[in-house]
């Protein structure tokens, strides 16, 4: 039997509630002649009956039957089910009274906030319009779907109302969670909308706790604060409201370094190195560089991540290098080479980003007694590159990747009188290794094509951030170019404590003049040992690596080889 009106209203935080249907009272003790059902229009006997496990020729039991009706009730068809006696045949009929949930005619879904497509959501409901609604079904599905908002990261959506109407609509109205305010603190130098930027979510829109994860990584690479803690915090409100609040430090941005050394290729040097990461708080990148010795170089670099509040990024860089050299001959000469860039950049989709640089170079060799010139040469090229940074750590990463790939051309319409084009692919990955260990693999490749001598521009092998156990110098030939390189690294770093890591590695790789001779068995090989010390200066690198011959070499550096 049917009610005249049936409206079964369904509100939850997460699982709806399935009532209990109403017991029977003063079940008479008697065999069992027949069982039937009664006020199912849709639902056939045959599936209602089949989860009942009493019998035709059983005597009736109270709790046999109290776990029929609840069988029955469960199979999420009915909003009410009963049983009722009547005299059969010298015993009992037993009448399973049911009252049927409305025919399913239409889903509305609404506040749902786009984050999914109303198709998707009765995708994932999984119900089938003019049929009997199962709410059984239903809440599952609604539990399975809520779950999945939460693994989406989602983490304050929930269900407002549930409604099934007579009429056999059902109302599903969602409840997202908007984020009210990003709330900052602690910065007492860089400046709030610096601070906003990098944050992928902003007042008003839907929580999604992946978002300001995300943020807090990009903070976090700006080396601008000692410590980041962004929290969530409800918002007193009818509404499902919370607010961000991001407390920092401040950490140091400024630094002044200076050192000097030796390297076989350009002799004893010294430097002096005068960098700001967060240039009065605007997020600007200034340094200037001098290196002086055999060697001597003025440098400039500028970096604006955000050009004119806009997703572009502008650099520029100049600089000014001369370096006394001998060759073959005994004979002294002098290398100067003034140049300088200008960088545009823009983010792409799935944390991709691509540069546009356009470089200038002018190289001049003279004999040291001013005799004569005795090389000149111009260098216009324009660089198309991609970059994307998936690592969980700037400094010291344990997982993701980085993958860079460049196209350089010079000369033609560029100008210029160099002319050639380059294709060059560095790929890093990072993984986890033993307790807090890390396991770090790179591959670069790099391909010219020349149509004029590469000359100062060709790959470089050998030494500390290449081929260790080689220096440079071992691949500088006289009878070929190095147009095209190959280089694999594996490192397994080992940290000791906070102010030092044990390196463990070994390299492989070799340079070509042409591309047809690149080959996987012409690799040269190294391997070693190696230290890296934190000093508020920076990362110091320490390797010590063989060759092939067991020949040892000592390699010092700043900052991880990759």
């Amino acid at each position: 039997m049917r009610n005249s009106l049936l409206t079964a209203v369904l509100i939850f935080a997460v699982i709806f509630a399935i009532a209990v249907p109403t017991a029977a009272q003063n079940i008479p003790i008697d065999e069992i002649t027949k069982i039937t059902v009664e006020g199912n229009d849709y639902v056939s006997d045959f599936e209602i009956l089949n989860a009942v496990k009493t019998e035709v020729g059983d005597q009736t039991d109270q709790e046999a039957l109290r776990s029929d009706m609840q069988a029955v009730f469960e199979l999420g068809y009915f909003s009410d089910v009963n049983i009722v006696f009547e005299n059969f045949e010298g015993g009992l009929n037993v009448i399973f009274e049911v009252v049927e949930n409305p025919v399913l005619r239409e889903i509305n879904i609404s506040g749902n906030g786009d984050l999914y497509s109303e198709a998707e959501i009765k995708e994932a409901l999984d119900l089938k319009l003019e049929t009997v609604l199962n709410v059984k079904k239903m809440n599952e599905n609604l539990k399975a779907f809520q779950e999945k908002m939460q693994d989406d990261g989602y983490i304050l959506a929930r269900y407002k109302d549930v409604n099934i109407s007579e009429e056999g609509i059902l109302t599903v109205e969602i409840s997202p969670g908007y984020l009210d305010s990003i709330e900052i603190s602690g910065n007492t130098k860089t400046k709030n909308d610096v601070i906003l930027r990098e944050m992928p979510i902003e007042a008003g829109d839907v929580i999604n706790i992946k978002k300001i994860q995300r943020g807090y990584q990009n903070l976090h690479r700006l080396e601008f604060f000692e410590n980041i803690n962004p929290e969530l915090q409800r918002v007193e409100s009818e509404e499902n409201l919370a607010k961000l609040v991001i407390n920092l430090e401040e950490g140091q941005t400024g630094r002044l370094n200076f050192g000097g050394g030796y390297s076989s290729t350009d002799g004893w040097l010294g430097f002096v190195d005068v960098s700001e990461k967060n240039l009065f708080g605007n997020g600007q990148n200034i340094s200037a560089k001098w290196q002086f010795g055999d060697t001597t170089t003025y440098s400039l670099n500028f970096y604006e991540p955000y050009l004119w509040q806009s997703d572009f990024s502008f650099g520029f860089s100049v600089y000014d290098r001369e370096t006394e050299r001998t060759n073959s001959d005994g004979d002294d000469y002098k290398r100067e080479s003034r140049g300088g860039s200008i960088t545009f950049g823009h983010p792409l989709p799935n944390d991709w980003r691509t540069s546009l640089r356009y470089r200038v170079q002018d190289t001049k060799e003279y004999w040291s007694d001013d005799s004569g010139i005795i090389y000149d040469n111009s260098l216009r090229s324009l660089t198309l590159g991609f970059r994307r940074d998936s690592t969980n750590n700037r400094f010291h990463p344990t997982s993701g990747s980085i993958n860079d790939f460049e196209i350089e051309h010079a000369g033609g319409i560029v100008g210029g009188e160099m002319k050639f084009t380059k294709f060059n692919w560095d790929s890093r990955r990072y993984f986890h290794g033993f307790k807090n260990h890390a396991l770090a693999v790179r591959m670069k490749l790099g391909l010219s094509e020349a149509t004029t001598p590469l000359e100062g521009e060709e790959y470089d092998l050998g030494g500390s951030d290449s081929l260790r156990g080689y220096e440079r110098s071992d691949f500088d030939y006289e009878d070929k170019a190095n147009n095209n390189l190959l280089l694999f690294n594996i490192e397994y770093r080992i940290p000791l404590n906070e102010s030092f890591t044990g390196v463990i590695f070994t390299d492989a790789g070799n340079v070509w003049e042409d591309r047809d001779s690149i080959s996987l068995n012409d690799l040269y090989y190294g391997y070693g040992l190696g230290v890296r010390m934190n000093t508020p200066v920076g990362q110091l690198r320490l390797d010590y690596g063989w060759d092939e011959d067991q020949d040892g070499q000592l390699h010092f550096s700043i900052g991880n080889t990759f």
